[in-house]
């Protein structure tokens, strides 16, 4: 397990902040003490340039990562695989997911091939570290856009109580007569994942939903897209493995709709 220290560790940690706002926590985890230094400075300058205050801490040992760094973490760029086996990428994020459903994940690496396994840690995007200089403030930005989008919430009267999920945990929501049903992810390995069913039709939620990235795939199914791994002619294939039908007649149009959402 990561140990709980903090900002101590001279040479594996450095934390800077710079002016702006709002306040984003940025995470970096690299072994390579050398890539570890340049990475901290083009973060440090990609977010000077946005004018977003940022605090930046920079790790070459996994084990000096401590809970406080996690619970505060709103990006984490982690190298996916270090020269010492002991921990991984994937491990700190596992950890960072458990207390930090919204956290947004990078992993910045040498082999795009760890793309599938980063899908258990919802791992946003993928740099490559050639591509470090090119694409990172792209990358930062789009993240900002994405912690927003996480923070969004979905308000829910459920059995008389006021319920809020956050946009990003749905799944889809499946119409049931006159109620709705909403599937959201499994947050955890300990928490399993909930449905909400209340009294609306699919019809004014998609309404509610279309502008953040909500497809009507289907008379009786509303997608969140950010979860579709396949869109077919007649099936969408999320990526938790739930198999949604497809309106035949209206696939084109889907699919259309898909790709622009995806920048295709």
């Amino acid at each position: 397990m990561i140990s709980s220290n903090d900002c101590t560790a001279i040479e594996s940690i450095m934390c800077r902040t710079e002016r702006g706002s709002p306040m984003i926590s940025v995470l970096i985890c690299d072994d390579d003490y050398l890539f570890l230094n340049t990475l901290t400075d083009l973060v440090t300058e990609a977010f000077r340039k946005m004018n977003v205050k940022v605090k930046v801490r920079s790790y070459s040992n996994a084990e000096d990562i401590g809970k406080p760094i996690l619970n505060s973490c709103d990006i984490a760029l982690l190298d996916v695989e270090f020269n010492v086996k002991k921990y991984t990428g994937l491990d700190i994020a596992r950890q960072l997911r458990s207390v930090r459903p919204d956290a947004v994940i990078i992993f910045v690496t040498n082999y795009i091939s760890y793309a599938v396994a980063g899908y258990e840690v919802r791992a946003f995007r993928y740099l490559l570290k050639e591509e470090v200089s090119q694409q990172l403030e792209n990358y930062l930005r789009a993240a900002l856009d994405e912690i927003s989008l996480r923070r969004e919430t979905m308000k829910l009267s459920v059995n008389g109580e006021v319920i809020d999920v956050p946009l990003d945990n749905i799944l889809y929501i499946e119409s049931e007569g006159h109620m709705v049903v909403v599937h959201t992810v499994s947050v955890s390995k300990k928490q399993s994942a909930k449905q909400y069913r209340y009294y609306a039709s699919l019809q004014k939620v998609e309404g509610q939903l279309v502008a953040r990235g909500f497809l009507r795939i289907h008379k009786s199914y509303l997608a969140n897209m950010k979860h579709i791994q396949k869109l077919q002619y007649s099936k969408a294939t999320l990526y938790n493995g739930d198999v949604l039908p497809v309106s035949e007649r209206n696939y084109s149009t889907l699919k259309s709709k898909y790709l622009i959402w995806k920048g295709k």
